[in-house]
């Protein structure tokens, strides 16, 4: 074997071994799969068929032992070779060759069968001298084989000119590709003239896959590269677009504790405005008369209107660090009943309150609201357009280790399709729901380092059960109080 023969097998082998790794771990870890793996195909066949093509290059004009053989496989290679380029050019270029791809491949996967038998390739040889010094072993093609021949050439150049009449619809990088492609164009060309007789012997295939192994890896390479840089910058929307909607969600119930506490605060500053009256009249009727009841009684409703704007406050403070502190869980209840405000009206809903009185636990006031308020608020949706009996229980399990408080409504319950994905984002049991009130749920939840179970049945309402990892405070059990009912 010549040096220079020796040098196109390591070459190929050293090539195509590189691609063919490179292209597997690419179909392992990224999207482009199928192309991947197509390419990964073509490669194979473009070293099968150098280390046959090399078998043929002879020092004398005596054909090498198993040269039908290799004149075999070699055939059969550059076949699928044919028919593997095709096929991903078709994808890559959008060519829409479909029909014509399903052609090559019935005619193709039959091929080996009939190399086998003897078809394609006759047992019999030519040898044709070499311009750099020796011979090519060149197999005899049959009938068969050379209307097989035919079609694969067509194949090859057919699909260039169905890519350049589409010129003007690919893109930047298609261009690019089909004119490195079009290289092989003059390869293929002199081959025939080759084959034909009309040139001496130049050994060009080897250097036509060399060029279409390298244009398709790229330009793969390229894709990838751009889908990766796609997904990046819309996994980055994404990212922006959900902090927008839990902002949207914050503000959304922002403007429901609104609504509901607004009818509230003008009766507290009616009140003031009325006390204040009062006492200015009786003021001056009376120069000896004690004002002290009124100004506590002015002080009791301003006090409570500055906890209402301290609750709104709290909902609109962003994300920081869990502050634990002692809580009545309780309280909490009591401040979301107030928050709720005239929701419960219309229609009519009860609240009741089962948590003991005593019942303290360590955690973060505001997230507990939030977990709290979320869940009353999203069951006195879900029970709107309810029938039955409206009503939302606040309980809690007795547990050594664990603080484990339970909220439940006898409202419309929930499918398993929807129980199931409950605390996924965009997952909600409203009609026109965003799902990041669950969101926050699940987050207040996971704040504490607790876990959230749900059960519910369409019908039969549904039951949260919060597990806080730290022990209650106080397990003495209070008598069940009505706090909020219409």
């Amino acid at each position: 074997m010549h040096g220079w023969t020796q040098a196109i097998l390591w070459l190929s082998v050293g090539l195509y071994g590189y691609l063919i790794v490179h292209h597997a771990l690419q179909a392992v870890l990224s999207r482009e799969r199928a192309q991947n793996l197509w390419l990964i195909g073509f490669l194979i066949c473009c070293l099968v068929f150098s280390f046959v093509d090399v078998q043929m290059y002879r020092e004398t004009p005596t054909p090498a032992p198993n040269a039908w053989g290799y004149a075999v496989g070699q055939f059969v290679a550059s076949a699928f070779c044919a028919t593997l380029f095709v096929q991903i050019l078709n994808q890559l270029l959008c060519l829409r060759l479909e029909r014509w791809v399903r052609g090559l491949w019935a005619i193709t996967l039959p091929l080996p069968l009939f190399a086998a038998l003897g078809w394609i390739v006759a047992p019999a040889f030519e040898a044709r001298p070499i311009l750099t010094g020796g011979y090519y072993i060149q197999g005899v093609s049959t009938g068969l084989g050379l209307i097989y021949s035919v079609v694969y050439l067509g194949a090859f150049l057919g699909v260039f000119i169905v890519a350049y009449r589409r010129w003007r619809q690919h893109t930047p990088q298609n261009r690019v590709l089909l004119a490195a492609l079009s290289v092989m164009i003059p390869l293929i060309l002199t081959d025939m003239l080759v084959y034909y007789g009309v040139l001496s012997f130049i050994p060009t295939w080897n250097y036509n896959y060399w060029v279409i192994s390298l244009a398709l890896s790229i330009r793969l390479n390229a894709q990838i590269y751009q889908l990766t840089r796609d997904l990046d910058q819309a996994n980055q929307e994404l990212q922006d677009a959900y902090r927008q909607m839990v902002a949207q969600e914050r503000l959304s119930a922002i403007g429901q504790v609104v609504r509901g506490i607004v009818h509230d605060l003008k009766n507290f500053f009616n009140n003031v405005q009325s006390l204040s009256d009062v006492g200015i009249m009786r003021a001056k009727r009376d120069p000896e008369f004690d004002p002290s009841r009124y100004f506590e009684s002015i002080r009791s409703a301003t006090e409570q209107a500055h906890q209402y704007l301290m609750d709104l406050l709290a909902m609109t403070r962003e994300d920081g660090d869990v502050e634990l502190t002692e809580v009545a869980p309780v309280e909490i209840v009591r401040e979301v009943e107030r928050l709720s405000g005239a929701r419960l009206f219309s229609p009519p809903i009860v609240l009741v309150n089962n948590l003991p009185q005593t019942l303290r636990m360590q955690a973060d006031r505001r997230y507990l609201k939030q977990l709290f308020l979320n869940l009353t608020l999203n069951a006195i949706q879900a029970m709107r357009d309810w029938e039955g009996e409206r009503r939302i229980e606040y309980a809690w399990v007795e547990h050594p280790e664990k603080t484990i408080l339970v909220i439940c409504d006898t409202g419309p319950g929930m499918p398993p399709e929807v129980r199931d994905h409950l605390f996924e984002r965009a997952v909600t049991t409203r009609l026109h729901g965003s799902g990041i009130g669950l969101t926050l749920v699940h987050r207040a939840i996971e704040k504490h380092h607790g876990t959230i179970q749900v059960q519910s049945e369409p019908g039969q309402g549904t039951t949260f059960v919060c597990i806080f990892p730290t022990p209650p405070i106080c397990s003495a059990y209070a008598e069940t109080a009505v706090v909020g009912a219409a």
